[in-house]
Formats: structure tokens, C-alpha cells, sequence
């Protein structure tokens, strides 16, 4: 069966995910960071008459890395220096982090314990496909991962082990589960020889299951909780053996994997309960500890708050003593990570301005070092927005500036103006080059830098595309603008001339091929737009969810449509601008366009796969709700089959002709 025609009736459910996501991160970064407080609201643009001469801020000079000496001076450093933004407890009990001083005799937090299905093991596959990552070298924790023979996922909290069927389709299907055990499971990785499965978490404890027995009225709120790094042996497919359970008090943030090492970033909140402050938590096995003061950094200029931000570096092979480094700063707010330097940025806002503080960590196997604090003016989009090179730390930001403006009587009225500028830093972090106010009045949509270049489009009514040659990081400087309709929010090297861009245009997802080879006049040679009343793809915030192989000449995007949008049943595009788009209007639908994809011919789409049956119309009429299970996050290849994940399954088609092959159930 080949899925060439998209299945009817498929909710509107891309902009309440979306928003229900954006709230949950809310409500975790609001119980992770207090005193912080919400990014202003983006104000509209100066009208043409204000100045445009606006000064942005100077970034604070670096201050050195300082340590405590002792329990009593950090203790002494929170209740009188950062106390203010931190939370104060009262003497009310806190169920976790465990509060300083720690013994092994104090309760822990338990990782949770596997649950297994025993089968057998599969066939040998081929060539395959690897998550989506930044940096070539530092893997990514994501929700499914393959050694080309067999698959890993995160489905339901749980993790499958499977057998690929790459070999015979017929053959695929689960051979164990890892239960997750009331705990919220964040990515996977796999080790270089594929012996070895790490599964990262966070257990989060709820005020309301603490206090059971208490008559304290409180809403339920979620405390930082702790996270976990548990290491299973492969050896057996079908019945994985847990050998190794780390735990930290705080919240998992982010993670990298460099060779066989995983460095995990977690955050906690800073607070004192009668007047002691707590510190990081420390489980290993049965034994518990604290994060030693020593081993905390700081520095006298104060952040807008402050939380515990904790580098672990754990070797996936052996069962060696971490690595650990814990930094007393503002809450971690975004991460880059090359192959030797870790550097976690926090936004700190205050009534005049808006920074990015940057801390810089050097790694080498599990060596962890704190080298340097910076800080840039602005806020950064995302991690693309970060990138190192040639020991050069390099990052584009968004400045918001209070300007004069005025009427056309001379009336002076105050306007707020969006300022974005590129800034090249040494490795001191110490601003070497910068490029300020290059686009005024327009928002960051996407940024990607590649070698001596930055590329980045902004969006107000049109999509500026921009080349910036980095090639003398004192003086970047831009080179080549482009100005189509619509905008890229996501930017991806088709090779070094090229570049892919996944955005929207109109509402609907639009898809460009950039050519960059004169980079002082880019153009987009090939465009592709989906042709749907409504449609959007979760690469904008998801790149992991992006499939692209050159050499293949493969392309593949998840894609929600609605062609009903507010009840009006419109006519969409001919077929021969989506044959599949126009064979199902008026519609919902979910599922992945593969695409043939050459700096030739541009986009050609093969067709599309949907793992949902929505032949049914008569259950709602035209408001059917989907099952959101079998929405596809994830698409991966091992050989010549492609393989689409839902919650709900992983289904197998033949990258030949898009033929279903079979389907392996997640229950």
C-alpha cells in the first residue's frame, strides 16, 4: 500500500500543542529560576519618524571565576548577597533537593527500575541515519536513536528496544521496555560501539505529595525534583541490565555526548530554610552526598537570580567517579557545545536592559574546568544562534531599546525599538569584533553559522536572508542580502554553496533552497509550499525532527495540515503544485512529505506517510479529533526503509516507492 493520499479529518492540534508546550516550559523555568522576571512583551517597531541612532549598552566587563572556601562563607554569600533572589523557605519543608548537611543515612530519591519483555533478536541492517545535531562530533539526547540494526525510543515515558527489521520488515517488533516509573524521561543516547544505552530523566516531587498529612492549603507547584543518568548493558537485547544509576538533586537542562562521555547540565533552585542554604545533591547507588562548596563558582557581580547549574561529565563505558562542576548563577537558559568548551548562557533582564551572561567550561574526557564569564547585550533565538570557531566564541542576540520618536506636530513620545547585532568573543570571553544594529525593527527568525559565515533571517512583512563573513572575527560585517516573501526558522547546510531553509510563508510551510556561492548577492533558487489553508511543521522548534542525507538526495519533514480552518471549506492548489495537498481539500491531516531534494531540479515531492486512519468522517462530522498518539515526531532510514515514530508506533515503508512494509505497536 502506498501512502500517496492524505487521510481526512485531523484536528487543528499544531497550535494547541505548541501553546501547551510553551506553557509547561513556563511553568518549569518559573520553579527553577525565581526572581526572574517575564521577558518583556515585543512592542511594535518605531514609527519611520524615530531616531535611528540608538546606542546600544555596554556588555559588563568579565569578572573572574571565584570559589567558596568553606560551607559557612557560601551560606553567609546566599543569606546576605543573593538571598534576594532566592526563596526563602520559612522552616516550610522542601521535599527535594535534600537540604544541606547531607549523610548517607538521609533518604534518596530511586532512580526507576526497568521492566522488561524478553524476546529475540533480528537481522544485521545497513546504512542509516543519525539524530539531527549542531556540531559534528557532540551527539544530541533525543527520542530515538539506531545502530543501524536496532532501534531505540522514547514513547509513552517509556523506552523500547526493537528490533529494526531492516533486513525483513517482518521481523520488527519490541523486544524489551524500560519502564520510566513515575518520572519524566528527557532523551537517550547510545555508545560509539552500540554496547551501551544512557536514559536521562527528571523525578519531580509536588508540594501537595509531600505535604499529605499536612493542613497547609497550597496549590500543587513542582520542585526541581532530581535527575538521573542510568547506564544499561545491550549485551541482551531482549532483557537490558541496568549497571550503572547516577543521581542529581535539581532539573535536567540540557545534555551533550562527546566520544563515550555525556555531559549533563542541571539546574537547581537556590533557597535557604532557616537561614541555612541548601547545596546540589549527589547520588550514586545507595550513597548520597553534597556538591562541595569548593566546587562551586561564583562571581561578585551579581545575577538577576540565582540557582545551582551543574555540569556532570559521566564516562558511558565504565563505572569511573563523575566528573562535576556547579556554578552559582542566574538559571541556565540555553547551551552550545563544541568539542571542547561547554558554554550555558542565562538572559538576565533588569529595568534598562537585557544581557546575555555567558559562562564557558572547557572539557576534555572528564575533565570539567570553569574557565571564563562574559556577557553580550541582548537575548538570543535558540542554541543555532551560538556557535565557536577557530577558538572564537560567536552569538547573535535581539536588543530591545527604549528610543525617542515623534509626531508629525513634534510631539516626543517614547517608542521601543528591536535591535539585533552578531558579536565575536575571545576565548577570555572578551568581545573581540561586533556587528550592531544590522537589521533594526525586525525579529530573529533563524540563524546558522558555518565556517567564516553567518547566515540569518529576520522577519517583519518580508524575509530578509543575510549573509555575514566572519572571516576577521574583530570586524564581521554583512555581505549579501536577500528579500523574499515569508521567513526561514530553520536553517540547515545543504553543502557549503547551499543552504536549506524551513519556514512559513502565507500561513502554510514553505521550504527554500538558498544558493550562497556569491555571498554578496544569495539567491533562492528553488522553493517548495505546501498548499494548504493552514499548515506548520515542529522543525521550527524541534531540529531533531528534521531528516536530510545530500547523498541520498533525501528529504523528509513532518507536516500538520488544516483545510478547514473556521469552518470554511476552501479550494487548494491545482496538483500540480502539491498532488497531495489538493487531493484531500478540504481536510485535516498529520504525517511526513519525503522529498527528493538536488541544487538541479529543487524540491520533488515523492509523497507522503501518515500513521493515521481518518477514512471515518462520520464520528464528528467535520471536527473529528485524531488520535494524537500516531502524531510523527520523528523520522529515521536504516537502509532502503524509512521509518516514521509516533507514540502510538513505528511504522516501516519502502524509501523506493513509499509502499507500507509493516508496523511495530507501541503500547
Amino acid at each position: 500500500m502506498v501512502q500517496r493520499e492524505i487521510s481526512k479529518k485531523v484536528p487543528v492540534y499544531g497550535l494547541v500543542a505548541v501553546l501547551s508546550a510553551l506553557i509547561l516550559i513556563a511553568m518549569i523555568n518559573y520553579s527553577t529560576t525565581p526572581g526572574i522576571s517575564p521577558n518583556p512583551s515585543p512592542i511594535p517597531s518605531a514609527s519611520p519618524n524615530a531616531n535611528t541612532d540608538v546606542s546600544l549598552p555596554n556588555a559588563p566587563d568579565a569578572a573572574p571565576m571565584l570559589t567558596f572556601s568553606s560551607y559557612d562563607e557560601l551560606n553567609s554569600f546566599v543569606v546576605n548577597t543573593a538571598n534576594r533572589y532566592s526563596i526563602s523557605t520559612g522552616g516550610m519543608p522542601l521535599p527535594s533537593p535534600i537540604p544541606s548537611p547531607v549523610s548517607p543515612s538521609n533518604p534518596v530519591l530511586s532512580p526507576p527500575s526497568p521492566t522488561k519483555d524478553i524476546t529475540s533478536e533480528g537481522a544485521q541492517g545497513s546504512s542509516y541515519s543519525n539524530t539531527n545535531i549542531q556540531v559534528a562530533g557532540v551527539d544530541e539526547a533525543d527520542t530515538v536513536k539506531t545502530d543501524g540494526k536496532y532501534l531505540y525510543v522514547i514513547a509513552n515515558n517509556t523506552v523500547y528496544v526493537m528490533d529494526a527489521g531492516s533486513t525483513n520488515p517482518a521481523d520488527a517488533k519490541v523486544l524489551a521496555k524500560i519502564s520510566s516509573d513515575g518520572t519524566y524521561l528527557s532523551g537517550i543516547y547510545l555508545s560509539q560501539d552500540g554496547s551501551k544505552l544512557a536514559v536521562l530523566g527528571t523525578k519531580y516531587v509536588t508540594y501537595t505529595e509531600v505535604n499529605k498529612d499536612s493542613s497547609l492549603i497550597m496549590p500543587p507547584y513542582w520542585n526541581s525534583g532530581s535527575t538521573f543518568v542510568q547506564v544499561y548493558d545491550l549485551t541482551k537485547k531482549a532483557s537490558p541490565a541496568l549497571t550503572r544509576n547516577f543521581t542529581i538533586s535539581g532539573s535536567y537542562f540540557n545534555s551533550r555526548m562527546i566520544g563515550n562521555y555525556i555531559y549533563t547540565i542541571i539546574t537547581e533552585n537556590v533557597y535557604t530554610d532557616n537561614g541555612k542554604a541548601n547545596l546540589p545533591v549527589v547520588i550514586s547507588g545507595a550513597e548520597a552526598s553534597n556538591v562541595e562548596p569548593s566546587r562551586i563558582f561564583y562571581t561578585d557581580s551579581a545575577d538577576s537570580s540565582y540557582s545551582y547549574t551543574t555540569v556532570i561529565g559521566l564516562n558511558l563505558m565504565d563505572n569511573s567517579v563523575p566528573s562535576k562542576t556547579t556554578i552559582m548563577m542566574g538559571g541556565a537558559s540555553d547551551m552550545f557545545v563544541s568539542a571542547n568548551s561547554i558554554y550555558v548562557t542565562y538572559q538576565a533582564w533588569n529595568t534598562e536592559s537585557q544581557n546575555t551572561n555567558i559562562y564557558r567550561i572547557s572539557v576534555n574526557q572528564g575533565n570539567l574546568k570553569i574557565e571564563a564569564k562574559g556577557s553580550v547585550p541582548g537575548s538570543t533565538i535558540n542554541k543555532y544562534a551560538m556557535d565557536e570557531y577557530t577558538g572564537y566564541f560567536r552569538i547573535a542576540t535581539t536588543t530591545w531599546m527604549q528610543d525617542n520618536a515623534t509626531t508629525l506636530d513634534g510631539a516626543i513620545f517614547k517608542v521601543t525599538r528591536q535591535l539585533n547585532s552578531i558579536y565575536v568573543l575571545k576565548p577570555d570571553l572578551t568581545i573581540s569584533g561586533k556587528l550592531e544594529r544590522f537589521k533594526m525593527d525586525e525579529s530573529i527568525y533563524s540563524v546558522r553559522f558555518i565556517g567564516n559565515k553567518c547566515y540569518i533571517v529576520t522577519f517583519k512583512q518580508i524575509d530578509p536572508f543575510f549573509v555575514i563573513h566572519m572571516s576577521n572575527p574583530a570586524a564581521p560585517k554583512v555581505a549579501g542580502e536577500l528579500k523574499i516573501p515569508g521567513y526561514s526558522s530553520y536553517l540547515h547546510p545543504y553543502d557549503e554553496n547551499h543552504i536549506i531553509g524551513i519556514g512559513m510563508e502565507n500561513n502554510t510551510v514553505k521550504l527554500s533552497l538558498f544558493d550562497v556561492t556569491n555571498v554578496n548577492a544569495p539567491k533562492e533558487t528553488a522553493k517548495y509550499i505546501v498548499q494548504s489553508q493552514w499548515s506548520d511543521s515542529p522543525i521550527a522548534y524541534d531540529s531533531h525532527a528534521f531528516l536530510f542525507d545530500v547523498q541520498r538526495q533525501l528529504l523528509v519533514i513532518p507536516v500538520s495540515i488544516n483545510n478547514n480552518l473556521f469552518g470554511i471549506k476552501p479550494v487548494i492548489g491545482s496538483a500540480e503544485k502539491d498532488p497531495v495537498a489538493s487531493a484531500i481539500a478540504p481536510s485535516y491531516w498529520q504525517g511526513v512529505y519525503v522529498f527528493n531534494l538536488n541544487t538541479a531540479n529543487g524540491f520533488t515531492l515523492r509523497g507522503n506517510i501518515t500513521q493515521i486512519d481518518n477514512s471515518d468522517q462520520t464520528k464528528a462530522g467535520d471536527y473529528y479529533w485524531m488520535d494524537s498518539n500516531f502524531v510523527i515526531n520523528r523520522a529515521l532510514y536504516i537502509g532502503n526503509i524509512l521509518y516514521t515514530v509516533s507514540n502510538g508506533a513505528v511504522q516501516l515503508n519502502s524509501l523506493d516507492n513509499l509502499a507500507l512494509l509493516g508496523k511495530i505497536s507501541l503500547n
